[in-house]
């Protein structure tokens, strides 16, 4: 339960834009609980981490599925680029992983994974391939597409070439908006 409460918590601060000490004032907590809970050393309990949710904005909802929220892909791709390895690789295959999601889930379900804002993840790229996969495989069944995939920071002045050998008419539009060229053909796990 510690490391559900930590990414629960972190990803709701992140995504609200946050501070850990602007999240313990607005919850009445000490700025190192709100630490200790982020790194898994301490269970805050149901009532402490519904406590936690509220100050940034959240609520606690329980979804039918083992699939990952599109803002818990978005803090894993995160973490992995902070990490002390920077492994970009280990980052783009969970790119890919949230694809290969968006494309397995039901309709419904996919509209749920994609509603809660992804934290920036700290390379502009990613935060654009993010939206742009969301973008393309809401917009494949004409869901409703939520707003922050036209955040500032979601789309690149320069085009991400992913594969120097990818051409633009093998890129799904969505990822063309975004600024990411990544071939339809390479979105799905091998």
């Amino acid at each position: 339960m510690t490391q559900v409460a930590a990414q629960l918590v972190r990803t709701a601060r992140r995504a609200s834009g946050l501070s850990q000490r602007a999240l313990a004032g607005r919850a009445r907590v000490s700025g190192s609980a709100v630490a200790d809970v982020e790194r898994s050393a301490h269970d805050p309990g149901s009532e402490s981490l519904e406590r936690l949710l509220e100050a940034a904005g959240h609520r606690l909802c329980t979804l039918p599925t083992t699939s990952s929220p599109v803002a818990e892909w978005a803090d894993f791709i995160y973490r992995e680029l902070r990490s002390a390895r920077r492994s970009h690789a280990v980052a783009f295959r969970a790119l890919i992983g949230l694809s290969d999601e968006l494309a397995a889930a039901t309709q419904p379900l996919r509209v749920a994974l994609c509603v809660a804002v992804p934290a920036p993840c700290g390379d502009e790229r990613y935060d654009a391939a993010i939206a742009g996969l969301v973008e393309h495989y809401l917009n494949k069944d004409r869901l409703p597409v939520p707003d922050w995939v036209d955040q500032p920071g979601r789309t690149l002045a320069e085009p991400w070439h992913v594969s120097p050998y990818t051409d633009r008419s093998e890129v799904p539009q969505a990822l063309v908006r975004h600024g990411v060229w990544l071939a339809e053909e390479d979105l799905a796990s091998v």
